[in-house]
């Protein structure tokens, strides 16, 4: 009688802590938050921002790095990035391309993000080179 509450009681002990173990939240969960400013009006993969002030927070354990982009406090977009490189070192910057953004790089953390650029079609006609414009990101305060 005494073994099968032992028993009993150590199942619950494990189920509870399975239980705790799949609901907990990575503890290594990697938060960024940064701000920007558009000039003009800006093409960021499926969005189109127009110009104006905004911040934006990067979650990196999210899989492909997902960026939320925030004008006020109202989350406005939800992006994938294409791929992620890591970097060490340069400036932290959004870089565009003919109104499209191409890169977001953020050496503080160590993650440069990189967004295909949209394909016009067979029929487009053809394009003429580009100048990147850089736009400065800064660190914003935690949490949101």
């Amino acid at each position: 009688m005494k073994t099968n509450r032992m028993f009993t009681v150590l199942r619950l002990l494990v189920l509870g802590m399975m239980v705790a173990g799949f609901s907990a939240k990575p503890a290594s969960a990697q938060v960024f938050q940064g701000k920007f400013t558009l000039t003009s009006t800006t093409r960021w993969s499926v969005a189109t921002l127009p110009a104006g002030e905004y911040s934006f927070q990067l979650d990196k354990d999210y899989p492909g790095s997902r960026v939320t982009i925030f004008r006020g406090t109202q989350a406005v977009a939800r992006i994938m990035s294409g791929s992620m490189n890591y970097i060490k070192s340069g400036r932290s910057e959004i870089v565009t391309e003919g109104g499209t953004v191409r890169d977001v790089n953020l050496p503080m953390i160590g993650v440069s993000l990189h967004y295909p650029t949209p394909n016009p079609g067979h029929r487009a006609a053809p394009r003429e080179p580009q100048l990147a414009q850089v736009i400065p990101v800064a660190a914003a305060g935690a949490g949101r």
